[in-house]
């Protein structure tokens, strides 16, 4: 057996069991550094396979990291060195999951319901797991500048794929259901209202490029907010620019229109909260830039992303989704308080007929569509409702840290918030809730930490270090004087 495996390859697992060892004993000491090293991993799945250890199962880094760090978490809390930090609207959440359970009694499709709620169940316990281990600010800044540098590292390397031949990859339907988990660029012949027409899309390692889009556009805002921060004459001032340049370059080279849209929204909420300001001469330079873009650009990105006829109701793929929208819908009118059930992947060929695959699960392309239609509209109404105690939640923590003169800390507020409403808009044209997402539960965490800080730091200023919720390892008191 060992020589089958190899002396190269036997040295290469026995080093790295060696140093998962020493990370995993650093990581009980303090389970504060799981957190982070996972927030740094998540962005490497963004791109190519760095962040997968095996070849055909989705076993990342950052899956493991978890599990070493909840379990840190859990010896921790049992020994009473940590306490559980909370606040009462972040257990919609579990409710949600509750809702989601309840739509499966009597539904179609067991195994894939099953399949679908443990996933939601480990999304459930790594958003507490978030909110649990950011219990400073300094811990909550280290987590959100390094997530940015990665993922502004792994949004690179994407972009540099798509000049790299061997990185090009034929579009095969139904890669992600058989296993072969594939990355780079994605070539697809005729897509939407081209014909022959040779598209060559960076896709990350993700099903599809939209979601490489997606993860960018959640630390754009906080990319900004980074960049506003840093002090004058620093450094790290050159950073922001260079990361959004990146970012912007692969959100290009996606060829998702939909990743234009959420770069746009982005800019929109930033204008809105006056992070940035919109001069006569940023709107010169942008126009310039779509100008260039239409004369220079690839013909198959013109035609795909820069063409009135690309965002039209004749367009393949948008037709489709509307009529896959128009299933949901019928699907959701005949099931409306409980859905047909959570992670009902095939029960929408009975409103949609029409498809011409049905080997392969076909979803609304609108994640509250899929919630509706599979949890009814109970679990859409409590889903939303966390989402809005969320965005309430950050826009008192935000006030609150003005109020304690840490314009800083509101800023920083202010990112994640958007980052949220972002992946709230991308909803309207993705499923986001069957997936694991660790992007956006990573921030969602982050925002829910945030509101507990800005409580912590705000009774400690009052002279009240009682609190309920205390954070971790220290008092409301030295949470305060740090960061």
């Amino acid at each position: 057996m060992l020589a089958a495996i190899g002396t190269t390859k036997l040295l290469i697992l026995v080093l790295g069991a060696c140093g998962g060892l020493g990370v995993s004993l650093l990581i009980m000491r303090d389970p504060r550094l799981g957190l982070i090293l996972t927030a740094c991993s998540i962005p490497m799945e963004t791109a190519g396979r760095v962040g997968y250890l095996t070849e055909h199962l989705a076993l990342t880094v950052s899956k493991v990291l978890t599990v070493v760090t909840l379990a840190a978490w859990v010896i921790h809390f049992a020994l009473r060195r940590i306490r559980f930090r909370s606040l009462p609207w972040m257990y919609l959440l579990p409710g949600f999951l509750c809702v989601c359970a309840l739509s499966l009694i009597g539904g179609a499709e067991t195994k894939n319901g099953v399949e679908a709620l443990f996933r939601l169940s480990t999304t459930v316990v790594f958003f507490f797991l978030v909110v649990q281990l950011i219990d400073s600010v300094k811990v909550l800044n280290i987590c959100l500048t390094l997530f940015i540098l990665v993922s502004g590292a792994f949004s690179g390397y994407a972009l540099v794929q798509r000049f790299t031949p061997r990185a090009a990859f034929n579009v095969r339907y139904g890669w992600e259901d058989k296993g072969d988990r594939k990355s780079g660029v994605e070539r697809n012949v005729g897509v939407g209202v081209m014909s022959g027409v040779n598209v060559e899309r960076s896709s990350g390692a993700s099903a599809h490029s939209i979601m490489l889009a997606l993860n960018i556009c959640l630390v754009f805002a906080p990319t900004v907010v980074l960049g506003m921060n840093a002090k004058k004459g620093d450094a790290r001032q050159l950073l922001p620019p260079i990361l959004l340049a990146v970012f912007l370059g692969t959100i290009m080279a996606t060829y998702a229109r939909t990743g234009i849209v959420l770069i746009a929204a982005c800019v929109a909420l930033m204008v809105k909260r006056r992070l940035i300001r919109i001069t006569p001469a940023a709107i010169m330079v942008m126009f310039a830039a779509v100008c260039v873009l239409a004369v220079a650009a690839p013909k198959s990105y013109r035609e795909r992303v820069l063409s009135g006829a690309a965002f039209s109701k004749k367009e393949t793929s948008i037709a489709t989704r509307i009529q896959v929208l128009d299933a949901a819908w019928r699907q959701y009118v005949d099931h409306p308080f409980l859905g047909v059930g959570y992670g009902n992947r095939y029960g929408i060929f009975d409103y949609f007929t029409s498809y011409p695959d049905k080997e392969h699960a076909v979803s609304p392309h609108n994640a509250y569509f899929q919630v509706a239609s599979q949890t009814g509209i109970t679990g859409l109404v409590v889903l939303m409702l966390f989402y809005w105690m969320l965005h309430r939640q950050m826009r008192r923590s935000i006030a609150e840290f003005v109020k304690l003169g840490r314009p800083d800390m509101a800023r920083v507020g202010h990112g994640l918030n958007i980052s949220v409403l972002v992946f709230l808009v991308s909803g309207l044209a993705m499923d986001l809730f069957d997936k694991g997402m660790p992007h956006a539960w990573l921030v969602a965490g982050m925002c829910g930490a945030y509101g507990l800080l800005s409580a912590e730091m705000s009774a400690a200023k009052a002279g009240e270090p009682n609190l309920e919720v205390g954070p971790n390892d220290a008092t409301a008191a030295s949470a305060l004087a740090m960061g």
